[in-house]
């Protein structure tokens, strides 16, 4: 039997995920991202459930853990800065995760690590999208950003919540998927290293008219309300 051919549009964690699993099935995976290379950035992710069973069925979970998110709990303060509430992780390994996970890390370094146990037997092409793909019977011809066409037994959309790849599928008449809740965020990080004394804690404040503050930082243990 033939080698399957499957195209995967999405080169983040969903992407580069499914990648891993096709290769222990022995297909040949092409990625093609739109972004000119990977795309290794991000606020973080935690692991629950499943997640973290697939994680530990990858063998990567000492890979994972070299690199994960030291963050010890969530915690919520007052206009004074006062801490009003407090939840720690759960380290035990047993019953219900916390806010903060036992498996936590920056979206881009589980990218990466994703993307270097996979990089050497999967096609990456970076800079590139679908246009257009037709499906016959025995297969799917696709038409790429640069002209190219190309045949693949299976073509899979992993390109984020506004897939372009799932609007091509459903059709231009397909409801909007995106329903706009009010609420704008911004995120930003500055490299700041704990400091002996100090917790590496989510500090919350929900302040009047639907407005909340979030920051993820080092905070002295002595005079934080513990």
């Amino acid at each position: 039997m033939a080698q399957l051919k499957v195209l995967i549009c999405g080169g983040g964690i969903a992407g580069n995920a499914l990648a891993f699993w096709l290769l222990k099935l022995g297909y040949g995976v092409t990625v093609v991202e739109r972004w000119p290379d990977l795309r290794a950035t991000g606020l973080q992710v935690d692991l629950r459930g499943f997640g973290v069973m697939v994680l530990k069925r990858m063998g990567l979970e000492q890979a994972f853990r070299a690199r994960s998110v030291p963050e010890q709990g969530l915690e919520f303060i007052n206009s004074s800065g006062k801490q009003k509430a407090y939840f720690p992780a759960n380290r035990t390994g047993e019953g219900l995760q916390s806010f903060t996970t036992d498996y936590e890390i920056m979206r881009g370094d589980l990218c990466r690590l994703l993307y270097d146990v996979t990089k050497d037997r999967v096609k990456y092409v970076f800079g590139m999208t679908v246009e257009s793909f037709e499906e016959s019977d025995s297969s799917i011809e696709v038409l790429f950003s640069n002209g190219k066409k190309d045949r693949f037994d299976l073509l899979v959309g992993a390109d984020g919540q506004g897939s372009r790849i799932r609007r091509l599928m459903l059709g231009p008449d397909t409801p909007d998927t995106f329903h706009f809740l009010g609420v704008y965020t911004g995120y930003f990080t500055i490299p700041q290293p704990i400091r002996e004394g100090e917790q590496y804690i989510s500090t919350n404040y929900i302040a009047p008219g639907k407005r909340m503050g979030q920051c993820l930082l080092p905070i002295a243990l002595e005079g934080n309300g513990k």
